[in-house]
Formats: structure tokens, sequence, C-alpha cells
């Protein structure tokens, strides 16, 4: 019936293709399950099981009553429209592109050949491209071309369509074993499915529920030769053989529309030809859910006799041979003449008639009419013109299709390539050609364009059409129900909360936010200014509607209210569809081989977190998440998809996290949403797409397993003894799960990675902790790791045995430790510091390697740096005495009384500065001249013990003055008798007091290596000279502080050589002015830097 045949039908083998969805327990009378059935004695070998099974149109049709039936003779003799669809039963053969291959597939079993003789079993369609077979693999399937899971493509060289594939049976208990050998079987529980989504044809998913009512029902013989016959239909069933689904009706006079009998055309094969073409609108059920739950035609004719009580004869059908429906056109049924199809001896088909339609889930529906001589189609021997048709294509091959939507002009595109074939008919019938232009023209008149535009999206509505490949569909239906509703519900696709006052407005630039009305905090909502287009019939409808002030059940009219229109087209655009969702966004794909993924069930943000390993200018590396990032969808092996919100899932740098359970808290406290994800623990992640803004989405294949979650103490550790040089630990692993085969994978001491071997040994259930570097007192876990279930952690402490009073805050504000602790190891394992009462770590307070130096001196000058650059002092008023509380883990906890006494050193430094340099000799009072400097600087240092030091400088230099002693000379021999002369000794003249105030140096921190480490400083304005002093303990320590002396002006770095590696410096600078006959002069100390060697 329809313009596609080029070789002749063969029978096709059927019964391999339809597909068992599951093994679900199917209906069985009496007799509970077929492992029950293999038991069964003869008593009760009348017990029967109820399914669905595939059958050819011989099979189907032979019990039946109709003309030829069971006969599957051929014919190589071509009907008027050049198709081979004269012969019997056989299968339908069909040469073309898939243009109509999925209409067959909706109730047919069809069956693809490509070029090579290899053959593909459809099961159905997952969209317009893509085809799921009866092995579960999919394969793309577009124009004429497969396409491989590896990427290669073949082309179709034929397909066939070979019977029904979901008919109900009832088969013997006794014979369900082999017959589900020799037929394709679905079960009860099981799903059916079949078809596309277009304009008036909806796809369809059902469940199988065969029971003895069902209507259409065939009971199954099984032959002495061991094959199988079936009854004939059951016509009076009661049942839908559907789950939850009653047997549906339906008037076919009230989807007629303008169709009924049609006058005798042949454009399809046929002779005669009924349509019902009444599409859906608010107020009429259309022809679209009949349409694509068809399997077969049954027609009766009576010739003369109105009163339709004696038939001539019936006759049986074959989907695209006879019968077809189209997208929009309508259901189309026809009778060809052949084998099948004989009228009775004298008779021309005119009189009365009776088609009935069979449907899965449908009553039989019943349509009566009369045929007149204006409706049987006549042979036409004469070739149709083809003027018309040949100006009408040659006046669109023009188009642009980027100008028209995507689905108007694939419909289109398909009209012209048939138009084309006829045209390159040598001598098609008046019939083809007029169908031709009637279709290519109704296709232009339909051609619509796009309204483009911007709009804030909801989570659920933007991940509606990404995660369930929503197809476009510009009819307009203010009545569908809100598909994304169930997304909307808490836990799925719903808005992010944030407790923060930040994050949730401006974290990621792609996101859109609400406050929350008490002003604390906010939530994301969505995606902002999402492109969008919208078909132009479809947004002029719905502003009418908007103007009309008419009510919608979905969000169609809330999004078109919303839009921002734009003159120009976006790079990238999601589709509004007329019931308010939107399709996946229509955006170019890089493939990333570059990149790779990892997965971990150890995270403080999720129960799984996937982590990027990116290479050097890969596609993932040049990701801005924060400014670009839409969201990211991630596939599980059985093709089922789910998105990623911001910040509850995804965060910078390509890392995502989730969780699967209810109540699970992240680090910041914060309950994760695991609904959404849920059915992701224990999948295997095959697929990562990150959807890039005006950008090519990015796509890493990959194979991540999310384990199944295990309980998180299944594994317990506990501590045999203190550490002293080193301990043992007992692990208890009992608890795990059953089957499970856990193996250590690693041993922490706080974040650092502990090396087997040398840091621990693990053996018969116990950890052994050497003494090393790495070790000691504190904290540890232990990751235990198994192929099916998650990492298990098992934590526990090495207590260091020390008693209270064994550590102590002293009066020199110093911590002091057990002898052999050292006090770095201590400091890094300070879990809390309050000060006066007040905590001051965690989020936003100190570190404790910043309170202390390295000797455990409290650093007075100690700040909380915050984010926008400030400092906060911890001790605001130096002079003040503060209480101090240190938890260190393994340790006891220890309090004291701290405060930064300067007095002795600001009375010695006044005592200093009373003197009289005259009275002094030059060494000594030079000396006292710098203690004195030091002892200044040092009133702002940032330890007691600098403090104390520069005390006791000042103090030696005091006590190590010497005054200036006179020594007499000889008496020198008078001139003049009776006097003499007394000559005074010579004295130095006195240094004048250089008259230059030099500015504090800026000193910063370059390159550091092992032992080396660079320093530079801009110029100081009149200086001559610089001092750099570094150690490793307080500059109040002379023995470890050296001193590098810079004796040129223009020179602004400097070497620090000999370090030892791993070691913390601290850095200081001044300047130096020096002139004969003048006092030195120096700045202040710079601020003390700190350089770590490696």
């Amino acid at each position: 019936m329809r313009n596609k045949l080029l070789v002749a039908g063969t029978l096709a083998f059927a019964m391999t293709c339809t597909t068992v969805f599951s093994s679900i327990t199917p209906a069985v009378v009496k007799a509970a399950s077929v492992s029950t059935v293999q038991t069964q004695t003869a008593e009760n070998s009348d017990d029967y099981i109820y399914c669905y099974a595939g059958l050819t149109w011989a099979e189907y049709w032979k019990a039946e009553g109709v003309t030829a039936a069971g006969d599957t003779t051929s014919s190589d003799t071509a009907d008027s429209h050049d198709e081979y669809d004269k012969g019997a039963f056989d299968a339908v053969t069909r040469a073309t592109s898939n243009h109509g291959l999925h209409r067959g597939n909706f109730q047919c079993t069809a069956i693809v050949y490509d070029e090579d003789g290899t053959s593909y079993s459809l099961s159905y369609w997952k969209d317009k491209s893509t085809v799921v077979l009866t092995n579960g693999s999919e394969v793309g399937l577009s124009r004429g071309v497969i396409t491989l899971s590896d990427g290669s493509t073949k082309k179709i060289e034929h397909y066939q369509v070979t019977g029904i594939k979901y008919v109900p049976v009832a088969v013997k208990v006794a014979d369900f074993e082999d017959f589900s050998k020799q037929y394709a079987v679905v079960k009860n529980g099981a799903t059916l499915a079949g078809g596309y989504r277009e304009d008036q044809l909806q796809s369809y998913q059902a469940t199988a529920s065969v029971n003895a009512n069902t209507n259409g029902l065939k009971t199954v013989t099984k032959n002495a030769d061991g094959s199988y016959s079936f009854s004939a239909r059951k016509n009076d069933g009661t049942t839908s053989g559907l789950a939850d689904s009653s047997l549906k009706t339906v008037d076919l006079d009230a989807i007629k529309g303008t169709g009924g009998v049609v006058p005798a055309k042949g454009s399809y094969g046929e002779f005669l030809r009924v349509d019902f073409n009444q599409k859906s609108t608010d107020s009429n059920v259309g022809y679209g859910d009949l349409g694509a739950h068809m399997q077969a035609v049954k027609w009766t004719y009576y010739g003369k006799d109105s009163t339709r009580s004696k038939a001539l004869a019936t006759y049986g059908t074959k989907f695209a041979a006879d019968n077809w429906m189209h997208k929009s056109m309508g259901i189309q049924l026809g009778l060809t003449d052949s084998i099948r199809c004989q009228l009775p001896k004298g008779y021309d088909g005119t009189g009365y008639w009776s088609l009935t339609i069979y449907a899965l889930g449908y009553d039989d529906s019943t349509y009566n009419f009369e045929a007149t001589d204006a409706n049987i189609v006549k042979p036409d021997t004469n070739a149709g013109d083809k003027t018309k048709l040949n100006e009408l294509v040659s006046s669109v091959e023009g188009l642009n299709p980027s100008d028209y939507t995507e689905k108007s002009w694939n419909s289109f595109e398909t009209e012209l390539k048939e138009a084309k074939d006829i045209l390159a008919k040598e001598a098609p019938n008046q019939a083809e050609v007029d169908e031709a232009i009637k279709h290519l023209t109704d296709a232009k008149n339909a051609l619509d364009k796009y309204v483009y535009g911007t709009a804030n999206l909801s989570y659920a509505d933007f991940y509606y059409g990404e995660l369930n490949d929503v197809e476009e569909d510009a009819e307009i239906n203010l009545d569908a129900e809100d598909k994304a509703a169930s997304y909307r519900e808490s836990g799925m696709y719903d808005a992010v909360s944030s407790a923060t006052t930040n994050k949730y407005k401006s974290f990621f630039s792609s996101t859109y936010s609400e406050d929350n009305t008490n002003g604390q905090g906010g939530s994301i909502i969505g995606m902002k200014d999402v492109n969008i287009a919208v078909p132009t019939s479809l947004y002029e409808n719905a502003k009418k509607a908007i103007s009309d002030k008419k009510e919608c059940s979905n969000k169609l009219l809330e999004i078109i209210n919303s839009m921002t229109l734009s003159d120009t087209t976006p790079s990238e655009y999601k589709i509004l569809n007329g019931d308010g969702t939107l399709t996946a966004m229509k955006s170019k794909v890089t493939e990333d081989t570059s990149d790779t993924l990892t997965i971990k069930t150890q995270s403080s943000y999720g129960q799984y977190e996937v982590d990027p390993v990116t290479s050097e200018n890969s596609p993932l590396s040049n990701l801005s998440a924060k400014d670009s990032l839409l969201g990211i969808i991630v596939e599980d092996e059985d093709g089922k998809k789910y998105g990623m919100e911001h910040l509850e899932n995804i965060w910078i740098g390509g890392k995502f996290s989730f969780a699967v359970t209810d109540g699970f808290k992240e680090k910041h406290r914060n309950t994760i949403d695991y609904k959404r994800h849920e059915a992701l623990q224990g999948k295997t992640i095959k697929k990562v797409t990150y959807l890039v803004k005006d950008g090519a989405d990015i796509v890493i294949n990959t194979n991540l397993k999310c384990k199944t979650l295990a309980v998180s103490d299944s594994i317990k550790a506990t501590a045999n003894d203190n550490f002293k040089d080193g301990a043992t630990v007992s692990v208890d692993t009992t608890a795990v799960p059953s089957g499970s085969n856990y193996t250590l994978s690693s041993v922490r001491m706080g974040k650092t990675v502990l090396t087997e071997g040398a840091d621990y040994t693990y053996a018969n259930n116990t950890l052994t902790i050497k003494a090393t570097d790495n070790t000691g007192v504190g904290s540890y876990s232990m990751v235990f790791t198994d192929n099916t279930y998650s990492d298990i952690v098992a934590s526990f402490t090495l207590e260091s045995g020390y008693k209270t009073e064994d550590i102590s805050i002293n009066k020199n504000n110093q911590v002091t430790l057990p002898a052999g602790v050292n006090f770095k190891k201590y400091v890094n394992n300070i879990t809390s510091i309050k000060i006066n009462g007040v905590e001051k770590t965690g989020k936003g307070g100190i570190k404790a390697t910043d309170l202390f130096d390295a000797d455990g001196n409290i650093n007075f000058n100690a700040a909380i740096k915050g984010k926008d650059g400030s400092s906060t002092p911890v001790f605001a008023d130096k002079s003040a005495s503060y209480t101090i509380e240190l938890t260190s883990t393994g340790y006891p906890s220890v309090s004291g009384t701290v405060q930064l006494n300067t007095s002795i050193l600001e009375t010695s430094i006044k005592k200093a500065e009373a003197l009289d340099s005259s009275k002094y000799t030059a060494e000594t009072w030079k000396a006292l001249q710098t203690a004195l400097t030091e002892a200044k600087e040092a009133k702002s240092a940032n330890t007691q013990a600098i403090v104390d030091a520069a005390n006791t400088k000042l103090t030696e230099a005091l006590s190590g003055l010497k005054e200036k002693t006179v020594t007499p000379s000889k008496p020198a021999t008078p001139s003049n008798p009776g006097t003499t002369t007394i000559k005074k000794p010579a004295t130095k003249p006195a240094l004048k007091k250089a008259n230059v105030k030099l500015s504090k140096p800026v000193l910063k921190v370059g390159k550091t290596t092992k032992n080396k480490a660079k320093v530079t400083w801009k110029k100081v304005k009149k200086a001559t000279g610089y001092e750099i002093q570094y150690t490793t303990k307080g500059f109040g320590n002379k023995k470890a502080t050296k001193t590098i002396k810079v004796s040129r002006a223009k020179i602004t770095s400097a070497q620090l050589k000999k370090l030892k590696k791993k070691t913390r410096y601290k850095v200081r600078i001044r300047a130096v002015y020096t002139k004969a006959g003048y006092q030195t002069a120096t700045s202040k100390w710079s601020a003390i830097k700190t350089v770590k060697t490696k």
C-alpha cells in the first residue's frame, strides 16, 4: 500500500522478532509457576499460561475464516504502485530508507536488512533515530543508514514486516517451555513498547496482563510434528490484556473526520480505501491512539445485501500492504487486488461492506459503509502528468532547513523525497502524482519557524527534557498534565537550599536564585537565561491564550510569558513544546577522550564523589564550571539518566558528588537530597555529559561502579596500647556484608598517607604502627575496599598516655611538653583553641600553627585572615591577659593564662637612653646601641621569648659598658726655667648623629629549593646597604640567628644558603645608612616572612 517496494516479499521467520522484556512470572490458571509445570501430571494438563506471542500474518489469519487463510504464497506481479503486494499472507517487504518503518513497528514485527545481508530485529524505537533491538542492544537508524555501537555505518537494503508482535495467547503449561523456544514471548508483568511520538501518533509502553477473558485471545495447540497452530481470536473478550487498563472502545464514525470511504484513487496500489482522519482536539477524540495500537483489519463484503446478514467474502490484511496510519493524515485502510483479496465472481466491489479494526487493548471496532462505482479504482494504464509536481519540487528546492523548525522540516523533507521518487518513476499513474502533490503542498504549508528568546528554567523543567529524550511537538495543549510534576517533588529536581549569604547567589553564574523570606540565606532555583526556541505557530497560539486569560495545567504559558525575545539564532537552544515540556538542548557535542573520571565512596560531600583527571588543554580542563556549566547528566548501563544540581552536587573543576540514601550530611552539615539519584546505587556509570552554556557539551565515556553502600561501621579498629615506640591495633571484620572480600587499601594519620612496611604492617587482623617521622600520637584511619561494596573506614586514636600535669602553659607564655615530644606533631593534633572561652578554630578561625612558633611560644601578633584580605588580631590588646584552652588529639587538654610582658624591657630601654655616650668607649657604646635598637623593635614582637631575649641582650650591653680612662703624659722639660707644661691626651673627635630617617623595607620570598631560598626587597631611599637575619627559632636566640650584610644600595635580592631541607625559617631585613664621621643609622626591621625549604 506504500510506495516503497523493490523486491518480492518472502516469508520471514518471525519467531525471534519480539523481545522478552523481563522474567516476571506469567499468569497461570491453577498452576503456580512455570517451575511447577515440569512436574505436573496428566490430570491438570489443561492448565494454561497466558502471555503475548509474535505471530506471522499466515499464523494469525489461518483460523479466522478469511480468503487464502494460512496461505504464504508471494507474487512477483507489481500492483499499480509498483509494489509486490499481490501475494497472500507472506511477509511485506520494502526497500527504502526508514521512513514509515517506525509506524510498522508500533504493533508489527519488523526486521531490517543491511546491504551485507545482516538482519536487525526491531523491538521498539527509543527516539526518532534510535532503535532498541530484540537482544536489548541499540542501533542508530536514520535516513536509510544504520549506525552501530562502534560508530560504523551500514546502508539499509530493505526491511520486512512479518506479522503481529503482541498477540494474546493461552499456552498449555506442559507446552510453554518448548513454545517459548520457538516463539518470542512477552510474559505477564513484562513490558510492551512500540513506535515513537510524531504528531497524532503516540509511542507507548504498557505492562502485559493477559487472562482468559482478554479480547483477541488465541488458544495455542501443539501439533503432532511439534509445530503450533492457533485458534480463532476471542471476539467477545472483556479485558484489555494490559495492566491497570480497562478495555478501550472507540466510535469509528466519531473519528472518521472528513474520511470514510474515499473516491477512487489507487495512489497506494489499493482498489478500495477507507480513511479515519479526525485529529485530537480539546473537544474531539482523534484517530491517533487507535492508530498506534492497530494490529490488523478484517473486511467483510455483502454485495447488494444492505442488511449485512449474509457475507459473500471476508478478507484479512497486512500492515503496509493494506493498512497504514499517517502522523497527520489519519488511519488509511485499503484492499489490494491480491491472492488474499479476490472479489466473488460477478461482483465488482460495489455494494455494502463492513470493516473491523483489531487493536491492542481495544474492543473490536466496526465501520459499515457502501461503496459505489466512484469508490472502486479501475486499472489505469495511462501515465500521469508530472508537470505540476515537477514545478512544485523545483519551487521548494532552495528552502533552507535552518530557517524552519526541526520537526516541520523533517516532515517536509520526507514528503519531498517521496515526490522525487514519483518523478523518478517512468510512468506513475495520475493518482500517485496527485497524492504526491497534495502531501508535498501540505508539508510545505506546514513549515514552521522558531521564535527565539531566553528564560529562567527551574531544575525540574530544565532536566525533564534532558533525561527523558522529549521530542518536539508544536501543537498547543493547555489541558495536558504537568509532566515534570514529579520532578518538582522534594528531593527530586527542586531548589537547592543554602544557609550561606553568598554562594547561592553568585557562586555559579549560570544559575538564578531567590532569597528566603526571613532574610537568612536563599535557594538556587535553576538555570538562568536558558536559550529557548518556540515554533512560531505555538508562540502565537500561546500568546493568544495568555491574552484570553485561559487557564493552563502545565508550564507552557508561564514560560512563554517570562521569555525575553531575541532577533538572533543562538548557538544552542531547547525547544518549547505545546504541553509545556522542553526538549533536550540542541547543542554541539565534543567527545572528550583526553580526560578520565574516577569515583570514590569516601567523601565529605556525598556518598559518591566523581573526580576528573584532566590533561593539559583538554576540553574539561578548559571548562570554567563557575562561569559556563549549565548542568551534568550521568547515564548508567541501562541508559537511565540522572541530573546534578549546583552546590549540592556540582562543584568546580568538573567534580560532582551525590547521595543515594536519606540522611547523608556533607561537611557543612547540610543534608543532601537523594531521591533523584537513589537508583544509581549498585549501577555502573557509563557516560557523563557536561552541559556547557553556549558551547559544545563535553561527553566522557567511562565505567564507574557505584558500589553498594555497606554499613559505615562494619569494620571496627581498637588500639591495644598507648603510642610510645609504636603501637598495635586490633581490627574486627565480623560485621562486613556476607560474600564481601574486604582488603586493607590504605592507612592514614590525619591527612598523611602511611607507607606499608616503613610505617606499618598488617596481618591477621592486627595493625602494627611503627615509630617513624610520619607516625605518632593522634587520629588514624584505615580504608578497606571491596569490588562490590563501598569502602569502609575504620578510625582509631593512639593516645600519648600523659597526664594533665605533664603539659602546661608557663609564665613565659610558652607551651611546655614532656621531654621527647615533638611540638610540631603536638600542634598538628590541636583540634580546639579557646581564648577567654571563645572557640577560635574551625571555619573563619585561626590555625594552630599560626598561634605558636616552632618552640611553642605564643604568637601575640597572630591574626585571623578574612577572604576579603582583612586581618583581625587574636590578641587585640597585647598588654592584657588571656586564658587559653587547648585540646590536642591524644594528649591531655591544657589551659593557662598568657600576657605579653614588656615592662622590664621598657625599664631597661629607659635606662640605656639616659646614658651619655661621651663617657663610654666606642666599642661598648656601639654594642649598647645595637642592643637598644633591637630592644625597641622587640616591644612589638610576637612572642615573649623575643621580648625576653632582647631584654637580656640589652641588660648585658649595659653591664658591658666601659668608661673612658685618661692617662697623664710625662712632664716636659720647661723651655723657661721655673715653668712646667702639662700636655692633654689626644682624643678622637665624636661621631656626628646622622640626620637620616630610613623607611622599613618590604621583604618578599622568592624561589625556594632544598637548601636555598631567594629573598627580594624594594630599594629604600638614602640607604647605603641592608642587613638580613634568618633563624629557625626566635630572633632573640643569638646562636640560631644568622646575618647577611649587603653593602651596596643598588642590590635588592639575596640568596640564603646552606639551609636545611624541609625546614621553616623566619626572615627579616632592615635598611642601613653609613657615612664617615657619622653614626650608623638603621630602619626598623621589616615584617617577618616565613621560608620553608623543600
